[in-house]
């Protein structure tokens, strides 16, 4: 077909990994077309015809641009929702026949932000709007802007919205600033949005002393919140200054359990559900302080009753130490930010991280000087634990990135998992090199900067027991556009979408795991 690009992909294995395993895939890309504004991709949807629902919004906020496209990436309908002044637009979802999104409007006239959930039927984009919640500016004076904050280094889309796995609950947080008191306004919808039931619930902590982790919901409608409380130091003489809490919601009630880091450092927990529906925490820790981390921790907790059932503070492998350093070390890592957490079919947690740190220089001049700022995406991290919670290896992919400003296409990677295996997606130097003791480096120096002219888009896959391979997947001097691997869309149990732009110029490109 005129319209579509296939690629053979040759495929690199080094001595020390498995010779049987290979990376196998199939890929297709689209035309390129042009827009005259930036955008960036939100999400995406595959429905029960393989049509593809692309999400985006323009880098200047001022709209939100919905696509859809044949499997084959024929282009068959578009829809663009304009924002009007003080207007946001928060969450996308695509249920059966309907696709929906959530629009934000701070009314000032009323000293109110209100929340319209926006809904037509895939096919038409005759969109109705009705409003779901509105919240007073006066008891939460922050909440327009906590929509759109986050702590990890990847867009959130969603902002304080989750939903439950299972996609028929969702949950809004809304989070007061009191001094005395920390407080929160949880809703619960169902799929159709209909408020379930509402809870305003108040905890026995000066706001400032409760730092909110996470907000979840399970399959059942039953809310989590996880917290770091920070205690007094005379309180604990070793680790870290703080505990954690973990909260149950119901419509009738609410649970709480107390997490204990010991004599450890524990910055912050990831909050999930496992296989089984209970909860797990799991964080990096340190016995030094808050910003390094010697291993990583696990607490299972019984959903039903709050009961911990394990509790493992597991200390980096040997392995893992000579991927990253070449040779056996006593040191601590230092600025690692939480990926992806995923399960295998056996229950067992496949976690990957990331370094990532920012630097900033000032540059002197004739004139006086300037600061530049550095963004700084360096070594990978892929660890395994059991479903108890115990940690079964760890890998280091190593890998140095640095780029002027945040969003480059070309830093980072994303994940995808099918079949057992983890995969990685990212766009390194051509001159990537392989290490003694089957490790492998996608480096850049101050002499080669990554550009869309030395750079590929690569994938790696890494088995049960930790080994992995690596593939060529695009020389990108060759290519149009720049696939942004920051941000890779799963849309199927084997098929993963990336979305690419170069100035004026949109692609995307479909990858099927064989």
């Amino acid at each position: 077909m005129k319209n579509l690009i296939y690629l053979l992909i040759f495929t690199f294995v080094f001595s020390s990994m498995k010779a049987q395993e290979t990376i196998d895939i199939d890929i297709v890309k689209s035309k390129v077309f042009k827009e005259k504004k930036e955008s960036v991709l939100n999400t995406i949807f595959k429905d029960k015809n393989n049509n593809l629902y692309v999400i985006r919004t323009l880098e200047n906020g001022k709209s939100l641009l919905i696509d859809v496209f044949t499997k084959d990436f024929e282009k068959i309908n578009s829809y663009e929702h304009k924002l009007k002044k003080r207007h946001q637009i928060s969450g996308g979802f695509l249920d059966g026949n309907k696709i929906g999104f959530i629009e934000y409007y701070r009314n000032k006239k009323e000293d109110k932000v209100e929340a319209f959930l926006h809904t037509s039927n895939k096919d038409n984009f005759e969109f109705v709007s009705r409003k779901i919640f509105e919240v007073g500016i006066d008891s939460y004076p922050t909440f327009f802007e906590s929509l759109f904050s986050s702590s990890k280094i990847d867009r959130n889309f969603k902002g304080n919205m989750s939903f439950s796995k299972s996609g028929n609950y969702y949950v809004f947080n809304i989070d007061s600033f009191d001094k005395k008191n920390e407080k929160h306004t949880i809703l619960v919808f169902d799929k159709e949005f209909n408020k379930l039931w509402e809870k305003d619930f108040q905890l026995p902590y000066e706001d400032r002393k409760f730092q909110l982790q996470d907000v979840i919901v399970s399959n059942e409608g039953e809310v989590f919140v996880l917290g770091k409380v920070i205690i007094k130091k005379k309180k604990k003489k070793k680790g870290g200054k703080y505990n954690y809490e973990l909260f149950k919601l119901t419509k009738d009630k609410v649970m709480s359990s107390k997490i204990s880091v010991e004599e450890h450092f524990v910055a912050t927990l990831e909050l999930d559900f496992d296989t089984k529906g209970n909860v797990s925490l799991i964080g990096f820790y340190s016995n030094k302080n808050d910003f390094q981390f010697k291993g990583v921790c696990s607490f299972l907790i019984n959903s039903e009753n709050l009961e911990k059932t394990n509790t493992y503070f597991s200390p980096f492998t040997e392995q893992f130490i000579t991927d990253k350093y070449g040779k056996k070390k006593d040191k601590e890592l230092s600025n690692v930010t939480f990926k992806n957490v995923s399960y295998d079919n056996d229950g067992n947690m496949i976690i990957t991280a990331e370094e990532f740190f920012i630097t900033t220089n000032y540059v002197y001049t004739q004139y006086g000087g300037y600061t530049t700022t550095s963004y700084n995406f360096d070594d990978i991290m892929v660890l395994k634990l059991n479903k108890e919670g115990k940690l079964i290896w760890a890998r280091n992919i190593n890998k140095a990135q640095t780029s002027g400003y945040f969003s480059d296409p070309l830093m980072s990677f994303g994940t995808a998992q099918y079949n057992n295996h983890e995969y990685l997606i990212l766009n390194a130097h051509k001159n990537m090199g392989e290490l003694s003791g089957g490790r492998i480096k996608f480096r850049e120096s101050f002499l080669w900067k990554a550009t869309k002219r030395n750079t590929n888009l690569y994938m790696v896959k890494i088995d049960d027991d930790g080994d992995f391979i690596y593939k060529t997947i695009l020389h990108n001097k060759n290519e149009e556009t720049i696939f942004n691997c920051r941000y890779v869309e799963q849309v199927s149990e084997n098929e993963l979408i990336l979305y690419g732009q170069k100035k004026k110029k949109k692609q995307l490109i479909k990858i099927t795991i064989n």
